[in-house]
């Protein structure tokens, strides 16, 4: 089949193809959940002036639209650089495909070689590591260029698909002492009270415990270590709007753990398909020695192999709890492309020297 590349530049021409671009989404055999068009078109409306979107679009044939690839203009040594959109949100950021049809995703590699003309480099900071091996690192071998391919901290996840059942997979991942200790401390925690667990999946449940999640999270560490999201001012304004937009689309889900109906802990989930994706959590500091977040977390992974999930994924970050409950890594791949000049090589410096030095700091 013949494919036609299209660079989309600004906003306006985007605001064009998001009813495309959204049939693309729920078209696509296995999409990544964060190039939906609730994720990047608040992303880009929350982004600033500062962010000008530039986005590889791929059409067939017939017009119809089959890829997306989305970034944005950064500064550059010599010019601009383009950088993947959403890469301070996302944790996915492979291109949208219909399909996984290599011929497909191979016209659409094919264009790095023309946006690396007119761009310094080209950076995404999220591959998957099979996309990386089986995809990009061929494509990168048809033209000149200097590339960084540097795999990132390792994502743990469950493999749902492989556990005879919850209980199962609780001897088999986790030691007699930690199941131990587990049920303690759910069983203090009952003698407090009341303990229930609830899944809120509407835009008007978003809107019902909104204000308990962002009490929950001001005191939790989350914020002490400066990584909330419904309550830092830098993201609540995004998040406020793009969380009953993706649960009115069915894309996430919330959970919370109710002590005497007063929540003590919530977790945000990406739902596609089979998959679950476990994106932020969150608990009440003085209930800690209760593990609510894990009683929570648990909760979760059972009902998500009761409701057929294949997968658990824990996403990027090497927490203890996610190293504990997991049976498996993925590697995440950052993929820095410099085009092959003068300018490019002093970029490509740059990235190796920026890379050297943040794994001394580990």
């Amino acid at each position: 089949m013949k494919y036609s590349p299209h660079i989309i530049v600004g906003e306006t021409p985007h605001d064009a193809i998001e009813a495309e671009w959204r049939d693309l989404f729920n078209q696509a055999e296995s999409p990544s959940p964060f190039l939906s068009t609730e994720w990047v078109f608040t992303w880009l409306r929350h982004a600033g002036p500062q962010v000008f979107p530039i986005t590889l679009i791929i059409r067939d044939e017939n017009e119809k639209l089959v890829a997306v690839w989305p970034f944005f203009e950064y500064p550059a040594i010599g010019g601009r650089g383009l950088w993947a959109g959403l890469a301070d949100r996302a944790y996915n950021l492979n291109p949208l495909f219909i399909r996984n049809d290599p011929e497909l995703i191979q016209a659409t590699l094919q264009n790095l070689e023309q946006l690396l003309t007119k761009y310094r480099f080209v950076w995404v900071p999220l591959f998957t590591d099979s996309f990386v091996t089986d995809h990009l690192r061929p494509a990168l071998t048809a033209f000149p260029n200097f590339a960084l391919i540097q795999k990132r901290i390792p994502a743990p996840y469950i493999n749902l698909t492989q556990q005879k059942d919850f209980e199962s997979y609780l001897e088999n991942t986790l030691g007699t002492k930690t199941r131990k200790s587990l049920r303690y401390d759910l069983k203090q925690l009952e003698k407090m009270g009341t303990v229930e667990y609830a899944v809120y999946r509407t835009e008007d449940e978003y809107h019902r415990i909104e204000t308990e999640m962002r009490t929950i999270e001001k005191v939790s560490w989350k914020s002490r270590e400066k990584k909330a999201l419904l309550s830092d001012r830098r993201t609540e304004a995004f998040f406020h709007e793009l969380l009953p937009r993706l649960m009115a689309d069915g894309q996430v889900e919330i959970s919370a753990l109710r002590l005497n109906e007063m929540a003590i802990a919530f977790e945000i989930a990406i739902r596609h398909g089979s998959y679950y994706g476990f994106y932020h959590i969150a608990y009440l500091p003085d209930y800690q020695k209760h593990s609510p977040g894990k009683q929570l977390m648990l909760f979760n992974i059972e009902r998500a192999m009761n409701e057929g999930c294949t997968e658990f994924d824990f996403m990027q970050g090497e927490y203890g709890f996610k190293l504990k409950f997991r049976t498996g890594n993925r590697h995440m791949m950052n993929a820095f492309m410099c085009q092959r000049s003068f300018a490019g090589r002093l970029n490509y410096g740059l990235a190796r020297l920026t890379g050297f030095i943040r794994s001394r700091r580990r």
